[in-house]
């Protein structure tokens, strides 16, 4: 039987018989607007986990959010990315079973959210700031300064955050 890794939500833990530590574990989050902890998982294909990338999943409020982060063995950001991890980018179909859409029925997430064309959240910054999309373009208001960032893409839009 696989070891089981517990979430404490509350008082609250969450068991799943997928948890093993390796594969698919829960580690702590240092971010307040997260609900709690992050599940991380690696596609099982290869035999080395340490060497696959790995998704992470959380929840901001009622909303399923998830990022990719590079294997273990090379680091915990992308070269190409300055040091800085990946924003969270909202799920807009969170699954219905399986061990993501338990962690995301545990941690306060719906299975649906729906559209807003007024406020359309597609992710999170840094600080838990949301990245909206409107008209073609992102945005958002950077916490540290109050600054109203915009920018076609996301790529660029993390660049002027980070300016």
């Amino acid at each position: 039987m696989p070891f089981q890794i517990k979430l404490t939500k509350g008082t609250e833990m969450f068991e799943h018989k997928n948890l093993d530590g390796v594969w698919n574990r829960v580690v702590s989050s240092t971010d307040a607007f997260l609900n709690g902890d992050i599940l991380e998982c690696r596609d099982t294909v290869g035999s080395e986990p340490e060497k696959i990338s790995r998704l992470q999943y959380a929840v901001v409020g009622q909303r399923l959010v998830e990022r990719c982060l590079p294997p273990e063995a090379l680091s915990e950001t992308w070269s190409h990315d300055a040091g800085k991890l990946p924003w969270w980018d909202s799920v807009k179909n969170p699954p219905h079973m399986g061990i993501i859409a338990d962690f995301n029925s545990h941690s306060g997430g719906e299975h649906r959210i729906p559209f807003d064309a007024n406020h359309n959240v597609v992710g999170y910054a840094n600080e838990g700031e949301e990245i909206v999309l409107a008209k073609g373009m992102y945005t958002v208001s950077r916490k540290s300064d109050g600054k109203e960032l915009s920018a076609p893409s996301m790529l660029q839009l993390r660049e002027l955050y980070f300016a």
